[in-house]
């Protein structure tokens, strides 16, 4: 029985990659990448550019700034759908069966909320790897939830 296939999404707010097992060695192998970081850089500079709202502490006469943390959060969700859409396309125009996430915590609830309507969600990891070469994915991604690859064996702990 052939192993079914899974697509392996890596993001954090800005940066995502797709990578897939390869069948005939099965090393990680990055098919593509984004980048959108300069955008979050062209967003945080217009936020900085611009006056924070300010609160008022009801106990005190303190002022704090508000905002600018929901506006950059927006903007990172919203990568994070893109890519979550952009994963389920790619897996039916490539024949996978399923989707393994791996991102900052923060950013794994919507990634499988908008996955799980469009593709099967395999299972998750709570870490960003957009940084981690391919020949390091293993140490994360060899897990009794990822799709083992041929001749490796399973990992016990």
């Amino acid at each position: 029985m052939r192993a079914p296939r899974i697509l392996f999404l890596l993001t954090d707010g800005a940066r995502a990659r797709f990578v897939e097992r390869s069948a005939q060695t099965g090393d990680f192998v990055t098919l593509s990448e984004v980048d959108r970081r300069d955008r979050l850089e062209v967003l945080r500079t217009e936020l900085r550019a611009s006056a924070p709202g300010r609160s008022l502490q009801s106990g005190t006469p303190e002022r704090h700034a508000v905002g600018r943390e929901s506006a950059l959060r927006q903007a990172k969700e919203a990568f994070v759908e893109e890519m979550a859409d952009r994963a389920a396309e790619v897996c039916r125009r490539r024949d996978f069966q399923a989707v393994f996430i791996a991102a900052p915590a923060r950013l794994v609830g919507p990634l499988r909320r908008r996955l799980t309507t469009q593709a099967k969600v395999a299972g998750a990891l709570q870490k960003d790897l957009t940084k981690a070469s391919d020949a390091t994915l293993g140490r994360w991604l060899d897990h009794p939830i990822a799709v083992q690859a041929p001749g490796r064996a399973k990992r016990e702990g």
